[in-house]
């Protein structure tokens, strides 16, 4: 039997049995939804329509649809089954102890019926109530979800219909305009255990828009006044029967009457930014308009060989704005305090104002002794400006007092950034203000611009930390032909010192950099061995400090220091071999785990751009979020699993 038969065989038992009784209702029309976002794409306008009470087939050829008062033509006309709009259903089930037996398996199969001729686009949730009022499912789009939780109903104790009613149109709290909110209620029995009131229940269906349907199963204690006067309340229908057995008759008519509804997509002729009246007529005599504003879109004429176009531009008077300034004035400000900030971070990441050549070097040597000319005694830029200057240094003395200092010149040194640490957590709070207070003027949101200014923080240090281990990694790839150099010198009989200075003039960079200021300091009187140990300390380099230990314990024991450090650095050669083939081989294990850390939130993105419907049941009940706590704890557990596998120390 077909849906269309059954909805047929249900009219003809309404109209034919006295036992399904249903209130009078009056035929009406109403725009329930106007849609405009693609009206700059030619006046593009969606509408749905809702027809209420209808007792014959809608007939699309009676419908006519007006902009300001004139009839649109091109109108296309899709049923809301046919379209993807989605809509939404609370079906709320009386389990109180009178619904024992016979009613509530009827009530079971009326409901499963009712999601088994549901679209995949529509959402249904399921709300239970006896003297208490149970959510047994959320908003889902799953029918095998919602056939299971039905089939687990069981019935007792007293009847709470008014919190039931007002429990349910709260799930409706928060969910996208999109979305067409409907409610039906199953009771057999009159309130007995509410604490809300029936104007509660009224009221809250009319706040959140929601329709509602009653469906009353008559028993000795039913009383369908309250039940009938809250669907009226919301225009809807209340239907109702003594016979257990007509329930999904009354499911079906209920259903009938949900797909009454139309989606109209047409073009609208206005292309100035005013407001439009839009209309909607059946029939001659049903007929519904809504206001709205709309914006300019570029039209087209061409007549011979001349074309016009003309663009209606939008009015500052009419755009609705949550900003605290015109938008133009925050694009300007956004741009110049974002060159502004990218300016300043590359001088002070490039190191500006460092001079070239024997200025460099001699600003290097400042810390052993007092420079010679007044061209020396030139301070940085950003230690000339007063308030900077004053700004830098409270920061160093904070750090200081914090007992931080050591930490971040030791990473300054590694990364080779040419600033204090005064002048780093200087510089990092004020680029990291300037993105927080531009995040916090774009969203017209205090905590948003908090924990943007936060995470700017953090990441200005972990580039920090990243710069340093670059620079580690470029001196360790370096090590074993720095070590092969020293260790040729020292066989061609040069002194270590003369070997140190062979490396500052012949390795690159980082190597020489560290090796040149290890020279200078032990020219200054340092000894070769501590000097070389401040690289290393310098660095982190942990394979350079056993060098300089090799070093250091040939100094005192004797030997020949030349073919120790050229074991050294086979040794050191041969590791970075291994290392290499080990990465190799755990390639495949660490793409995948990029690939499954990142899947789940790059499809969360998408379905948030293309579908965020979907999405928010997932995001607006309990169960939803302590699922997406579970899933990132258990996404961490595996990462860090795959990390403990391919990570192999050599």
């Amino acid at each position: 039997m077909t849906r269309f038969t059954r909805l047929v065989l249900a009219a003809l038992l309404v109209g034919l049995f006295p036992g399904v009784a249903q209130a009078q209702t009056v035929p009406e029309v109403e725009i329930v939804n106007v849609n405009t976002t693609r009206y700059a794409e030619g006046g593009r306008v969606t509408m749905v329509v809702e027809f209420r009470n209808l007792t014959a087939p809608i007939d699309p050829s009676e419908l006519v649809v007006t902009e300001n008062g004139v009839p649109v033509d091109g109108v296309e006309i899709t049923p809301i089954r046919s379209s993807r709009v989605p809509v939404g259903v609370v079906l709320v089930i009386d389990v109180s102890g009178s619904m024992q037996g016979e009613p509530l398996d009827a009530a079971k199969a009326a409901a499963k019926t009712f999601v088994s001729e549901k679209r995949p686009e529509d959402f249904v949730a399921l709300v239970t109530f006896n003297d208490e009022v149970t959510v047994v499912s959320s908003f889902t789009t799953s029918a095998a979800t919602l056939n299971e939780r039905i089939d687990a109903l069981e019935a007792a104790n007293s009847t709470a219909l008014y919190d039931a009613v007002v429990r349910a149109a709260e799930l409706y709290r928060g969910s996208t305009s999109a979305l067409r909110r409907n409610m039906i209620v199953l009771s057999d029995g009159s309130d007995q255990a509410s604490t809300a009131t029936k104007e509660d229940a009224i009221a809250s269906l009319q706040e959140l828009e929601v329709r509602a349907f009653g469906v009353g199963l008559e028993s000795p204690e039913f009383d369908p006044a309250p039940l009938q006067e809250i669907v009226e309340a919301s225009d809807g229908i209340f239907l109702s029967t003594p016979d257990p057995g007509e329930l999904s008759t009354l499911y079906g008519q209920i259903q009938r009457e949900l797909d009454n509804t139309l989606v109209l997509r047409f073009s609208a002729t206005e292309n100035r930014p005013t407001e439009v009246e839009f209309g909607v007529s059946y029939a001659g005599g049903l007929a519904d308009a809504e206001v709205v504003q709309v914006e300019g879109y570029v039209t087209t004429t061409t007549a011979g060989p001349t074309t016009t176009t003309t663009f209606a531009m939008a009015q500052p008077s009419v755009v609705q704005s949550r900003l605290p300034v015109d938008r133009d004035t925050l694009v300007l400000g956004a741009a110049a305090a974002i060159g502004i900030t990218t300016a300043l971070f590359l001088y002070i990441l490039l190191g500006g104002g460092r001079e070239e050549g024997e200025g460099a070097f001699a600003r290097r040597l400042a810390a052993y002794g007092r420079r010679t000319s007044v061209q020396e005694e030139k301070k940085p830029l950003l230690q000339r400006i007063p308030l900077l200057s004053r700004f830098t240094q409270r920061a160093e003395e904070e750090v200081r007092r914090r007992g931080l200092l050591h930490g971040i010149n030791s990473a300054l040194e590694q990364g080779n950034i040419p600033l204090a640490a005064g002048e780093a957590v200087a510089a990092a709070i004020g680029i990291s203000a300037v993105v927080g207070l531009l995040v916090g003027v774009a969203t017209v949101n205090l905590i948003a611009g908090g924990v943007a200014f936060g995470l700017m923080i953090l990441a200005m240090f972990a580039l920090i930390n990243w710069a340093g281990g670059r620079e580690k990694k470029r001196f360790e790839d370096q090590l074993p032909d720095t070590l092969t150099l020293i260790s040729t010198s020292l066989r061609a009989g040069y002194s270590l010192l003369q070997a140190v200075e062979a490396v500052a003039a012949e390795a690159p960079n980082p190597t020489a950099r560290e090796f040149g200021r290890a020279l200078a300091e032990a020219r200054l009187g340092r000894p070769v061995t501590e000097a070389l140990a401040g690289i290393s300390e310098r660095v982190q380099s942990e394979d350079f400090e056993w060098a300089v230990m090799a070093i250091e314990i040939q100094r005192e024991v004797g030997g020949n220091l030349a073919e120790v450090l050229q074991t050294v650095a086979d040794t050191m050669l041969a590791r970075n071999r291994l290392r290499g083939e080990i990465k190799a081989l755990t390639a495949e294990g660490r793409i995948s785990a990029w690939v499954l850390g990142s899947l789940p939130f790059v499809m969360a993105g998408f379905l948030w751009v293309t579908n965020r419907s979907y999405l928010q049941p997932l995001l607006e009940n309990t169960f939803g979020l302590v699922a997406i706590g579970v899933g990132l704890g258990l996404m961490a557990a595996g990462i860090l699993w795959l990390r403990k596998i391919v990570n192999i120390e050599v």
